[in-house]
């Protein structure tokens, strides 16, 4: 075949054209890390990064979902532990007037007490976390308690489950009624609340006392709830630490597919870059060269 001054001009202009695009695919690699920028860099590579990148948002999810579920649950935690401060008290100053042998005005001034620890009582009851109420199921934009009528309020019987996995969902809220006793029962700490009130007001020494043992399983119901609040607040550690690890993981892997060597990089760019100045150098001699060159 004979080989023309055109094609050797043609071929040159074309290889010049190929080595500036691998110096701009490198360029754009060490510009944005990234070793799939378009799905015809890699057609089986962009498969799995758009895989990876998926798994990693749900991941990430499931932890923000986590790291809820443990607020939540704190809060929850913090709450019952006032609960318990409220009732421990209740407990010293009904057995404080058990006792016969106090005044009128003392027996008062703890009826008022009772009353305003029955109001504190209330406001734990509709606590929130993150706006949304804590014991009152899955109407968490509802007030669960209003102090009113808190010894007759029924509270939402679902439960807050918040999803931790594509197959796994936790619980992590406790019904006002497993809390503080069902709507008018005798154990409704609202009600004992009430009733210790009005056995003050009418001083039933008898009545008084037998309130001690209702006060005695309110504060188990609530170490009850204590424990099982901490049995959660452990798992979601556990379901914390286990999702951080799988986003380790998924991190690596979507790292391994679409993230750029940088050294490896920048080596080969200047290799595209050594090799398009030999090109020149050789083109600028091909070029050169005219009729005359021939004739010699």
């Amino acid at each position: 075949m004979r080989i023309t001054s055109m094609m050797q001009n043609t071929q040159l202009l074309r290889n010049l054209r190929n080595n500036n695009a691998d110096i701009l695919d490198w360029q754009n690699k060490l510009a944005t890390g990234q070793k799939i920028n378009k799905p015809s860099d890699d057609p089986v590579g962009i498969g799995y990064q758009m895989r990876y990148t998926t798994d990693l948002a749900r991941n990430e999810q499931y932890l923000q979902n986590a790291k809820t579920g443990n607020g939540w649950l704190s809060q929850t935690d913090s709450v019952l532990q006032q609960a318990n401060s409220v009732l421990q008290r209740l407990n010293t100053i009904t057995n404080q007037a058990a006792n016969g042998t106090i005044t009128p005005e003392v027996r008062e001034q703890i009826r008022l007490e009772v009353l305003q620890l029955r109001e504190q009582m209330v406001t734990i009851g509709n606590s929130t976390y993150d706006g949304r109420h804590i014991f009152n199921g899955q109407k968490t934009d509802v007030k669960p308690y209003d102090s009113a009528t808190a010894a007759s309020d029924h509270t939402d019987m679902g439960v807050y489950y918040l999803n931790v996995s594509p197959s796994v969902t936790v619980a992590v809220s406790l019904p006002g009624e497993q809390v503080f006793g069902e709507a008018d029962a005798a154990d409704n700490i609202f009600k004992m609340f009430d009733d210790i009130a009005q056995h003050l007001e009418d001083d039933n020494q008898t009545a008084i006392s037998g309130s001690l043992s209702n006060i005695g399983s309110a504060i188990e119901r609530i170490s009850f709830s204590l424990a099982e609040v901490g049995a959660r607040m452990n798992r979601f550690d556990l379901i914390e630490s286990r999702i951080a690890d799988e986003k380790v993981s998924l991190t690596t892997l979507r790292s391994s597919v679409a993230d750029v060597d940088m050294a490896d990089a920048i080596v080969q760019l200047q290799l595209q870059q050594n090799v398009l100045q030999a090109s020149l150098s050789v083109g600028a001699k091909v070029m050169q060269m005219s009729l005359l060159d021939y004739i010699r």
